[in-house]
């Protein structure tokens, strides 16, 4: 069995998101979250997939890039599989495909590469001045104070214990919205401290990178993140790791979109550290479909 050691939470995502069983070589299965979720948030694939390739990845490599397409959804009740491919291992890069699946049908799948830690000259863009995160408020707080404006559909997501305390730097909003800008800064950090374990920490920021970067997209739009009649769907997400960081201490997310065409999203992300170091590149794709009638049941 691989484990990892986390800290006590109630947050079902952060006690189990890297505890995996092993039925045999390169195969892993992950433990079911079961939650008021009726299919598995995209980030928690991501993490998991990361997670399961570097398990075969000799210890002096890291990850420093991963491309994943999803397939289907995945339900929160049960277990997923996770069958790792070695497809090279050099001197300084190893490369792992991962297939995802649940009872047999394909969930996602996703390849990833490693490097060995190389000392090099360093350029990145500058950080965004905005507000510190003390500044603001929680968002967690925003969703308990407006419960009753959130659609019902929407609450199990958005009104759940959440892994991370998010502060958005602009304003958040519920119902109908006027064009704006796609750009938005949201503060994250891990509501408890984890491990001092850089790969923990990379797995933990890549789960977060799913969050948010797709609806900044909708905006310039003018279509509200919670219209009953928007469906909305991960695609495919790729993220690429620049410096190491902690997750339990405050990381700035910086969101974008590009483009919008076809009933898609793209949707980019790069996070800082408090110190200004750009530690990650995130870009996602996503179904932006706006239906004739209002969608019922939960996401």
């Amino acid at each position: 069995m691989v484990t990892h050691p986390f800290p006590d939470d109630p947050a079902v995502e952060a006690r189990d998101l890297l505890r995996f069983d092993r039925p045999g070589p390169d195969r892993f299965r992950s433990h079911p979250a079961p939650s008021g979720l009726l299919r598995l948030y995209g980030g928690q694939i991501v993490a998991q997939a990361l997670t399961a390739m570097r398990e075969t990845v000799p210890p002096d490599k890291v990850a420093h890039a991963l491309h994943l397409f999803y397939q289907r959804p995945g339900l929160t009740d049960r277990p997923l599989d996770f069958a790792v491919e070695r497809d090279t291992d050099g001197r300084s890069f190893a490369q792992r495909r991962v297939a995802v699946t649940q009872d047999g049908a394909p969930v996602a799948h996703a390849m990833a590469s490693f490097q060995v830690t190389e000392d090099s000259a360093l350029h990145q863009d500058a950080m965004p001045r905005v507000p510190g995160p003390e500044t603001l408020e929680p968002l967690a707080r925003f969703f308990t104070e407006r419960f009753a404006e959130v659609p019902e559909r929407q609450r199990p997501f958005w009104c759940r214990r959440q892994m991370f305390d998010w502060r958005p730097v602009e304003p958040f909003h519920l119902g109908p919205i006027e064009p704006r800008p796609a750009r938005r800064h949201f503060w994250l950090r891990a509501q408890v401290p984890f491990p001092d374990s850089p790969e923990v920490h990379q797995t933990l920021l890549a789960y977060a990178s799913d969050t948010h970067i797709i609806q900044g997209g909708l905006r310039p739009m003018g279509i509200a993140w919670d219209d009953p009649c928007l469906q909305i769907s991960s695609l495919d997400h790729a993220i690429w790791f620049h410096q190491s960081c902690r997750v339990d201490d405050w990381l700035l997310y910086v969101v974008d979109c590009p483009v919008a065409s076809g009933a898609r999203v793209l949707g980019t992300g790069t996070l800082f550290r408090r110190d200004g170091a750009l530690v990650a590149t995130v870009v996602q794709q996503g179904l932006a479909r706006m239906l004739d009638a209002p969608r019922i049941g939960k996401i």
